[in-house]
């Protein structure tokens, strides 16, 4: 069964070129969003897995939630568009689970990407430290406790020892009969070699069939024993338009080596290995059922506040006021 997903892999064959699933979010191409060769999936196979939403409720990545205020992804899922986490769901668009908005977003300092032809089309030729977190800014309660210390289960398995064995990666994406948005999917891989030297700790996984990642799997999880050890980076382009070859692979980052930079950040350490922060969320409230922007309110109630101080006629405070009023609730 095919895995439709959403937005934003070498191993056993040179043939197949890859791309960024957030890249391919705009694609037009009939039945595009999916994870070939995959399964609808139930939360409790890994309760941690979240989804990450813009300002207009869109699922732009999967990831999983790290601790009550940190979420992990890939650092190519990491832009100032991404708003909001949903957590506690296996279908981000629904009334169901919890969210919670998003304040600051790191990738790693050293994070590259290099795409270009070099014969066969488009590819990513280069792609170092594909790791990112997100910190929100309310606690995220999952129905399940967190590990005291997720770090470290990372140290518990060494991909590169784990090759031919089988893993489970999730994402949110759609089933072919799912017509009801986005849903969470899990498609079972094995662990093979990339071939690719430019592709800094990575691992790469195909199907005993056709099975892999698509647009959408982006930052989720891979797991092997129900223990997270990678994330997902991309995929091979041709299953925007078809089932790719048996030959195709996907491609994870490996996090054990990122352990110390990650708990150098989300301890708040002050050493030169933390992440790069890129930006911190633009915030949007809610009023009288209309989304605005936090700078516009800032920048209302400052104006507000000048005419006060600045003891203006009564007729323009008038006008600031309406101004402020229409803002706010138009």
């Amino acid at each position: 069964m095919l895995c439709l997903l959403v937005w934003e892999i070498g191993g056993a064959s040179n043939i197949s070129t890859y791309a960024f699933f957030r890249d391919l979010r705009d694609s037009r191409v009939a039945g595009a969003r999916r994870v070939f060769g995959g399964a609808a999936a139930e939360l409790r196979e890994f309760p941690a897995t979240c989804a990450l939403l813009d300002r207009y409720w869109t699922t732009r990545c999967s990831a999983s939630v790290l601790s009550p205020h940190w979420v992990l992804t890939a650092a190519h899922c990491v832009s100032s568009r991404i708003t909001y986490i949903k957590y506690n769901t296996r279908r981000p668009i629904f009334n169901e689970g919890n969210v919670a908005a998003v304040h600051y977003l790191y990738q790693h300092p050293e994070y590259r990407v290099l795409q270009e032809d070099d014969g066969l089309g488009m590819d990513v030729t280069l792609l170092h430290h594909d790791v990112g977190l997100i910190r929100t800014r309310d606690v995220m309660k999952l129905h399940v406790s967190l590990p005291s210390d997720s770090l470290l289960n990372f140290r518990r398995y060494d991909p590169m020892n784990l090759l031919h064995k089988e893993v489970q990666v999730l994402g949110f994406g759609r089933t072919e009969s799912t017509v009801l948005g986005e849903e969470l999917c899990a498609a079972r891989l094995r662990l093979t070699s990339c071939k690719r030297a430019t592709w800094y700790h990575v691992i790469c996984a195909r199907g005993d069939q056709h099975g892999g990642v698509c647009t959408g799997d982006s930052g989720g999880p891979l797991l092997f024993a129900g223990t997270q050890i990678a994330v997902t980076s991309m995929g091979p382009q041709t299953c925007v338009i078809a089932i790719p070859a048996l030959a195709s692979v996907s491609v994870f980052t490996i996090l054990r080596p990122y352990i110390d930079i990650l708990n150098a950040t989300i301890t708040d350490t002050d050493t030169a290995l933390r992440m790069r922060m890129i930006s911190a969320a633009v915030t949007f409230y809610q009023v009288s059922g209309k989304i605005i922007n936090f700078n516009v309110v800032s920048f209302c109630f400052l104006l507000h506040a000048v005419i006060i101080q600045s003891q203006i006629s009564v007729n323009i405070f008038i006008v600031s006021y309406l101004l402020i009023h229409f803002v706010l609730y138009s």
